[in-house]
């Protein structure tokens, strides 16, 4: 333990108090401090940096948003390792709005979690049906880093519809809880995708109150779509005019909004424009986490996409390792995925996804509960996820029901 950091606990637990003094000495301070209006007034009288062990059913008359609220608002660099009794996807959004990303829920608690979380500045600790599933349910818990992922591909090659897969996939399969931007100004399909009819005009609308100095948590709470059948799952559209991508937004706006979305959600998915000459590309590919670069098994998308990995790689030097690439439309006369791996020099391809002769009839018709067979294994190791058992190919059904889609267009073309 670093001598310039000192603990607080505020737990009223002998046990837990006696092993953290064991282990850290000195650094610890003199007393498990009993309830919520005690801590605040120690926090508020310090200029130290500390790191408090407490939770949300200490004694005191705050509830448990105000608790954590006070405790920021009285050392805002103080790093909370928060006790909670059960973590609902709404609690967690909550304590990760406020900075609060050290959390244990109080059935996992142990000795060994605690510790881990005193040395990891992100560290979700918890296990629970409704928190996290994989085959319906996980035979162990993962603590999985938050992410910034970033779909980039080729012209038509299918970037929002395997956004839409990988986010759906991602909440159902993993239980965390994912953000889809649609940062796409050339052709944004997102909203279509994934039957969204309110609030088309989301980036324009989210940068125009940030320019009038508005609160990021006010602006997203505002401008963020939760989806109708997944409350993990949560959309920022975008119908904003190639003018003002060109000449009025810029890096500073893709910082704060990234930044902020990032705080909310486990994992944020940009799906962007296929061509480079908007800022919005390399500087999402040089700031995410991890890319998935879609391409159809054809000569002419593969041409293409030679050229942008090229580019991405030698003039903005994205790291290669950090490129996967998916394979999309996939159909019995296109090539094999040999063939394509040594045309594109030996990235790693992560997925391939089946050419659908019914695909054009969802966009173009009602067609209700579309499925799409990926197999998810090897796109969740590439993001450092557990696979499912087995070897299993799942059934998507992210896609919903199809309307107002006329109106969609109309606005779309409006602009």
């Amino acid at each position: 333990m670093k001598d310039d950091i000192n603990i607080i606990i505020a737990l009223n637990n002998e046990y837990i108090t006696n092993h953290i003094k064991e282990t850290y000495g000195d650094s610890v301070y003199e007393y498990d401090i009993s309830s919520k209006e005690d801590v605040i007034e120690i926090l508020s009288k310090n200029v130290k940096q500390y790191t408090i062990i407490t939770k949300d059913n200490l004694e005191g008359q705050l509830d448990t948003h105000m608790y954590i609220k006070q405790m920021k608002l009285a050392s805002p660099n103080t790093k909370i390792i928060y006790i909670v009794e059960e973590l609902s996807a709404e609690y967690k959004q909550f304590l990760f709005a406020n900075e609060v990303f050290n959390i244990i829920e109080a059935k996992e608690l142990t000795m060994e979690n605690l510790d881990e979380s005193m040395h990891q500045d992100k560290s979700v600790i918890y296990k629970s049906k409704n928190e996290v599933v994989t085959n319906n349910e996980m035979k162990e818990s993962q603590v999985l880093p938050k992410k910034l992922i970033a779909i980039y591909g080729t012209s038509g090659a299918g970037k929002s519809y395997f956004s839409s897969i990988l986010a759906e996939s991602i909440t159902r399969d993993i239980g965390i809880s994912v953000a889809l931007l649609d940062m796409d100004v050339q052709n944004p399909s997102v909203d279509i995708y994934n039957n969204i009819s309110i609030n088309l005009n989301g980036l324009s609308s989210i940068i125009d109150e940030m320019d009038s100095k508005k609160e990021m948590n006010e602006i997203l709470d505002k401008y963020m779509i939760c989806d109708k059948n997944n409350k993990k799952l949560w959309y920022m559209t975008n119908n904003s005019s190639i003018f003002d991508i060109q000449n009025k937004y810029s890096n500073s706006y893709y910082e704060r909004i990234y930044n902020s979305v990032n705080l909310r959600y486990d994992y944020t998915i940009i799906d962007l424009p296929s061509t480079p000459f908007l800022d919005v590309v390399p500087y999402t590919l040089l700031n995410a986490t991890d890319i998935f670069f879609v391409l159809n098994p054809n000569y002419i998308s593969i041409r293409q996409a030679i050229k942008y990995l090229e580019l991405i790689t030698k003039l903005w030097d994205v790291p290669k390792e950090k490129i996967n690439i998916i394979i999309n439309k996939k159909q019995k006369n296109s090539l094999e995925n040999i063939q394509v791996k040594s045309l594109i020099n030996g990235y790693r391809i992560a997925g391939e996804i089946i050419q659908n002769d019914n695909m054009d009839v969802y966009i173009n018709s009602p067609l209700y509960n579309k499925n799409c067979i990926i197999n998810q294994n090897k796109i969740y190791e590439s993001l450092g996820i557990k696979s499912l058992d087995g070897n299993q190919k799942s059934s998507f059904n992210g896609m919903k029901m199809y309307h107002m889609l006329k109106k969609k267009i109309e606005v779309n073309n409006a602009n």
